[in-house]
């Protein structure tokens, strides 16, 4: 199947549409939906959560997103979006209740270590894309397109999750571009941070929700949040924490949380459903803090320090893992971290803390050499990503039409 985008229109290439269905507007997604909306051969609409409140975001003001933009809560989202007659819609880990348009690509949010992503948990995407492609994801289907991070990747998810390999494309994260050439120099982002500004520098501490408490499996949670604090204090040092949506945690522990950072300055919080945008953090921190969330692989591409917290006590041992269905978390008792890691956590690409003074002393360290995780990055992205290498944005572009002409094979080698 083919879609007529190569047709003259007086004397110019007629334009190919993309309907952007996402959840957050943020990172990959906000990143090639600028890039196509700049680029002359591409016709763009974005359907998108709370619109009105993405348009308040600094970066939005740095580096606008000039496309239509729509906000899902609209009641006539469905009737404007076909109006628009898309030939792709693009969409994140969300699926439109309808058909848009006759090709679907998967931009998926965030490579990560999480898994396993296996048949059983994706039962839901497959169904999803052979509702909105009249074809299973299970077979070569010439509707439907998913993008990878890298080989790894790609692997995973013919292997585990059970897309047939012809609909796998091996094409990188187009969220590295803003920061491998930065989008928002580093000095422009911090003058969004007024209430960091007397800091020698800043520590993003960014925390996947999946483990429950970030810390606890060291001691306390709050007490070490609090040493943690103490501890980037005493070096002069600002802290962006940066925490999933309000509603993944227990009210109790965000307002315990809430009145730690309050009570200090140089601290700020930030929460995903309140604060979109994660490109100004990334920009403006010198080192990066998580429990093995995806914005870690991102944050590579700047190649300054990144600390990577053993989220769990053991791997060998069970423990409670957490993940949203139908609004609301489930917690699960699952045997071991070997079940939910589609990479073991030494593969990784900066330094790694098993403990809590380790993760003081490697903090640290990269505040002491910025230059620390440079190597490892690397690495890692060498193995295991499309190249980072700040022309993502433009492959994907170039993969989105051979995709709509019905040359897949063309897609092959793109990201390689």
């Amino acid at each position: 199947m083919s879609i007529d985008n190569g047709a003259q229109r007086d004397g110019r290439e007629t334009p190919l549409r993309v309907c952007f269905w996402t959840t957050t507007l943020q990172a990959d997604v906000l990143t090639l939906a600028r890039h196509l909306t700049e680029d002359p051969r591409f016709e763009v609409l974005v359907i998108a959560d709370e619109v009105a409140a993405f348009l308040q975001e600094p970066i939005q003001r740095l580096r606008p997103l000039t496309a239509a933009l729509i906000d899902k809560a609209d009641p006539k989202v469905i009737t404007k979006a076909r109006a628009f007659r898309a030939d792709i819609t693009v969409v994140d880990n969300h699926f439109p209740p309808k058909a848009l348009s006759p090709l679907l690509f998967v931009l998926w949010h965030g490579f990560g270590w999480k898994g396993p992503n296996d048949i059983k948990e994706f039962a839901a995407v497959h169904r999803d894309i052979k509702r909105l492609t009249k074809a299973p994801s299970t077979q070569p289907n010439p509707r439907f397109l998913w993008q990878c991070f890298g080989p790894t990747d790609l692997e995973h998810r013919h292997a585990v999750s059970g897309f047939a390999r012809e609909n796998l494309a091996s094409l990188g994260a187009a969220f590295t571009d803003d920061l491998i050439t930065p989008t928002v120099p580093r000095e422009v982002a911090r003058a969004h941070y007024p209430a960091l500004a007397g800091c020698a520098q800043i520590v993003l501490v960014a925390l996947t929700w999946h483990y429950g408490r970030a810390l606890a499996h060291w001691g306390d949670d709050l007490e070490l949040f609090k040493r943690l604090l103490d501890a980037l204090a005493a070096r002069g040092a600002g802290v962006i924490l940066r925490m999933h949506d309000r509603r993944r945690f227990e009210p109790d522990y965000l307002a315990a949380l809430e009145a730690l950072v309050a009570a200090r300055e140089g601290v700020i919080i930030k929460f995903k459903d309140e604060d979109r945008d994660s490109l100004l953090d990334l920009s403006a921190s010198d080192v990066m803090v998580s429990n093995y969330s995806s914005i870690l692989n991102y944050f590579y591409a700047t190649q300054r320090p990144s600390i990577h917290v053993y989220p769990v006590a053991s791997a060998s041992e069970a423990f409670l893992w957490r993940t949203w269905k139908r609004g609301k978390v489930r917690i699960e008792a699952v045997p071991s971290a070997d079940y939910v890691w589609k990479l073991p956590p030494e593969e990784h690409g900066g330094l790694l803390a098993r403990d809590f003074e380790g993760l003081i002393q490697a903090i640290y360290q990269g505040l002491d050499d910025p230059g620390c995780s440079v190597e490892a990055a690397a690495r890692f992205m060498t193995r295991h990503m499309a190249p980072v290498d700040g022309r993502t944005s433009a492959r994907i572009a170039t993969a989105l039409r051979h995709f709509a002409a019905g040359r897949k094979d063309l897609i092959e080698g793109i990201g390689a």
